[in-house]
């Protein structure tokens, strides 16, 4: 039995307008990696083509496909370019009839039914975590009685039951990276800092309730590694590919203090050559907990602080305060960790005078690198029905990205404002002497160097 796992082409043109990617910014696809290790240690041999970092045309996959030769070929799917997947699919298709086609990820995960319903070329969606429903998709060779899967039966669309979450994480393999083209990977301008570097995953799940996010893979269970699983996969890391910085990708890294203070612990114990960084929230840090991390080898670290006004906080249930996000990143600068910083323009009750206060919010904090990224309401959130209320909304689900408005709030009078207070905000931002100079006082090696000017390009390309 052969499987072969693809992660989709996207054009130059897509990486920026889909907010897939941006300025040497192409990260290895773990979900892929993850399902492709549970495959291998399971006796079953396993193909992945990441098609982004390979530059690879859907015509060139085929050819790869042909080559390998495989009975079943799994397919990464996301909304803004789900069209894409399907594109694939269908050259596949074209080309061997017999094989069976599944898509996993977030598209399928929420419409699985539409998913099957529109496209003739797709067999089977895995709805949430994929390793174990793949396997056992695989393993029997047919979907009846496997949970988490939909799939066609004839004319007839069969709904299974929905499979639960992997519960201990410690039980999967590390991610099989010896099957990606690891040398093409590279985070973006504020998230290297060192090379090698590779990303990680330590948790899974959210129980917050911000009304923007979508659970529908990993759901609102969170789930941790522990601490010595986590710290033997840097090791890994280091011993096999020569990393020198890691870049957590958790949504939240670090909700259990004591599971985070462990972790510091042990890699301060290892004395790793290692730099890492990790995204978090305004309410889950302190100064002592930032100063550990700082001493375990954390540079930079990622908060989603959303707006400058406190209603639109509430109103899109963040469960944050102004006052929460001063102090995290006054605490953050205090342990020497730069911070990055993420905001919404024209969430659902914002005004330009609204977007004006928030621009103003960010250079108050005057975090290292900030990012201004317009609302999207994704239909499987609360959100969506927020955006329902409050303005106006797209319904051509591929054009659910970032980087181009699909929700029109009251307050606003056209798209075409909401693109121009994304410019102004950029601007006003950036371009502010003092961060100027601020940052290139910073620079101690030609890398730093290299790594403020491909952050300038990436200023310059967000049409600005």
């Amino acid at each position: 039995m052969r499987v072969l796992l693809i992660f989709p082409p996207v054009t130059h043109e897509e990486i920026y307008s889909k907010g897939i990617s941006s300025i040497g910014h192409v990260l290895p696809p773990l979900g892929l990696a993850y399902m492709a290790s549970v495959l291998e240690k399971n006796g079953i041999d396993v193909k992945i083509i990441d098609a982004i970092a390979l530059r690879l045309t859907s015509q060139e996959i085929v050819e790869q496909t042909k080559k390998y030769s495989p009975d079943w070929v799994g397919i990464s799917s996301l909304t803004p370019t789900i069209h894409r997947s399907v594109e694939v699919a269908n050259e596949i298709k074209k080309y061997n009839s017999d094989i069976r086609i599944v898509f996993g990820g977030p598209h399928v995960s929420q419409y699985s039914l539409e998913t099957l319903v529109q496209y003739n070329s797709v067999d089977v969606a895995v709805v949430g975590e994929g390793e174990y429903t793949l396997l056992e998709l695989v393993k029997n060779n047919k979907p009846d009685n496997v949970k988490g899967v939909v799939f066609k039966n004839g004319q007839d669309i069969i709904t299974n039951e929905r499979r639960e979450p992997v519960m201990n994480l410690d039980d999967l393999p590390f991610p099989a990276r010896h099957l990606l083209p690891m040398d093409l990977y590279e985070s973006g301008v504020s998230l290297s800092k060192r090379k090698p570097q590779a990303t990680m995953i330590t948790s899974r799940g959210c129980p917050y309730n911000c009304s923007f996010c979508s659970k529908t893979v990993f759901g609102r269970t969170y789930r941790v590694r522990s601490p010595k699983n986590v710290v033997e996969e840097i090791e890994y890391l280091i011993d096999e590919y020569k990393v020198k910085e890691i870049s957590f990708w958790d949504d939240i890294w670090g909700l259990d203090r004591s599971w985070a203070v462990n972790v510091c612990n042990l890699l301060i114990e290892k004395k790793l050559d290692l730099t890492w960084s990790c995204e978090s929230r305004v309410n889950l840090v302190d100064l002592e907990k930032l100063r550990l991390m700082k001493k375990a080898g954390c540079w930079n670290i990622f908060f989603g602080i959303e707006t400058g006004n406190q209603d639109l906080l509430d109103l899109i249930n963040k469960g944050t305060t102004l006052e929460q996000a001063r102090n995290a990143v006054k605490w953050a600068k205090k342990a020497g960790i730069e911070v990055r910083a993420n905001f919404m323009l024209a969430l659902p009750g914002e005004t330009p005078e609204k977007a004006m206060k928030t621009i103003k919010f960010a250079k108050e904090l005057n975090a290292d690198f900030v990012k201004f990224n317009i609302t999207t309401p994704y239909p499987d959130t609360k959100l969506y029905e927020q955006a329902k209320e409050y303005g106006t909304l797209e319904q051509s689900l591929d054009k659910f990205t970032n980087y181009f408005p699909v929700f029109v709030p009251k307050g606003y009078k056209s798209k075409e404002e909401i693109l121009e207070m994304r410019k102004r905000a950029f601007r006003e931002y950036y371009f502010r002497v003092g961060y100027i100079l601020r940052r290139f006082l910073k620079i101690r090696s030609f890398g730093e160097f290299v790594r403020h000017i491909k952050g300038i390009k990436a200023v310059v390309e967000e049409g600005i």
